[in-house]
């Protein structure tokens, strides 16, 4: 019979790949369990339901048996204040080039929907950072409609899986008119294929 019990101290405790403290049958998530950045800046600060259940799901696949190491906090927000959707994920501009980080930027907007004289249609624009080394995304932000919070979503795996700009520029993506910008508009391919271009120059 195992002993599951729920507590969080006042201050976050130190937790290896694993979820685990340094008692190895007590694990720690949530705002309890320290994180670290995914950007090698040290620990992250994050408390983010979101982290919270990816680290469960980590503890929760370890309690019987090691199978499942987490995953460094990337830091991916998504809220609305009044009808205007706001997401960002990994890095801003300024956060990288405080942190020593070489960045090409780029940008597109469009209609959320296609044609743009569509009912309930909304501007949609994107921001995507790159490294200038290596042209890896390290950041993102989106602004417009509710769909700005599966955008920010999909942005947060480019990041994850450090995705280069020509990448996202050619990436296959699925448009309909009723349910995103059209497909010589998309957003995100849009926003990479002008960091490319600054990339290139």
């Amino acid at each position: 019979m195992h002993d599951i019990r729920f507590w969080c101290p006042a201050a976050s405790l130190t937790v290896d790949d694993y979820m685990r403290t340094s008692d190895a049958s007590i694990f720690a998530i949530g705002d309890c369990a320290e994180k670290s950045s995914f950007f090698g800046h040290g620990p992250s600060l994050i408390k983010l339901a979101s982290v919270a259940t990816h680290e469960a799901r980590v503890a929760g696949a370890n309690l019987f048996g090691l199978r499942r190491a987490r995953g460094a906090a990337v830091g991916v927000f998504s809220t609305i204040v009044g009808d205007l959707a706001l997401g960002s994920v990994g890095l801003t501009e300024r956060a990288a080039r405080e942190a020593g980080i070489e960045v090409v930027t780029g940008t597109a907007k469009a209609p959320d929907r296609h044609p743009g004289s569509m009912p309930g249609t909304r501007e949609l624009g994107v921001k995507l950072i790159f490294t200038k080394d290596t042209g890896v995304i390290i950041g993102g932000q989106a602004y417009g409609g509710t769909a700005v919070g599966e955008l920010t979503n999909l942005l947060a795996a480019a990041v994850q899986h450090k995705m280069r700009a020509d990448e996202l520029e050619t990436m296959q993506v699925g448009t309909h008119p009723a349910l995103t910008a059209s497909p010589i508009a998309y957003q995100v391919t849009n926003a990479a294929e002008d960091a490319v271009l600054k990339l290139r120059s």
